[in-house]
């Protein structure tokens, strides 16, 4: 069975892009976990290396699931009120190149937050075993590729979180998401058609 999608285009100008990119994966990672599916995938139609853009694909083998996740209350909202395009379901073209878009977490151990908070709950445990806390810094050599960040509010646990997002190159179409719909760097291997229009 052939892939399809539908894309969401965020029509205010200068909006926080990837804040409204948020609240969508948000609203799919509920969808699929209601479901307990892992089978709808995430594509930025207008991903640059500096700019993750002004829409958003959601892609899949399953139309009626692509259909019923376009009639969420938020995305019919969002429409209704001429904040948000929403595209019919269209097959996915076979010349579209094909894509990981990865959530890659080594990439938020990277960023001053991530590793001030690392240090504070190292800290904490060894002041918990009775030790003294001697900060060490060991410099590392690490490159990067391009990549974006998305606020994302939990639901389940209030506690807010950053999705850190890389794209790659790859051959062969897979369809297994993470529940925000991502391949990761080991489990998950979805890939997504790279829709630039």
């Amino acid at each position: 069975m052939s892939r399809a999608y539908f894309t969401i285009t965020y029509l205010p100008t200068n909006c926080d892009v990837t804040l409204l990119a948020g609240r969508c994966i948000g609203i799919l990672h509920g969808f699929m976990n209601k479901r307990s599916c892992n089978h709808i995938g995430v594509s930025f139609p207008k991903w640059t290396d500096k700019h993750l853009g002004n829409q958003i694909a959601f892609v899949s083998k399953d139309r009626s699931a692509l259909k019923n996740l376009s009639q969420q209350n938020y995305f019919e909202m969002m429409a209704h009120d001429k904040l948000f395009e929403m595209s019919d379901i269209k097959p996915v073209p076979v010349d579209a190149p094909e894509v990981q878009i990865i959530r890659d977490q080594s990439l938020g151990k990277l960023c001053m937050g991530e590793k001030r908070r690392r240090m504070e709950r190292a800290k904490r445990r060894a002041e918990a075993r009775g030790e003294e806390y001697i900060p060490q810094y060991v410099p590392t050599d690490t490159e990067i590729s391009a990549f974006h960040k998305i606020p994302i509010a939990s639901k389940s646990n209030q506690n807010d979180f950053v999705l850190h997002l890389r794209l790659e190159p790859t051959d062969s179409i897979q369809n297994t998401f993470n529940s925000y719909g991502f391949a990761t760097n080991k489990e998950h291997t979805g890939s997504v058609p790279l829709l630039a229009f």
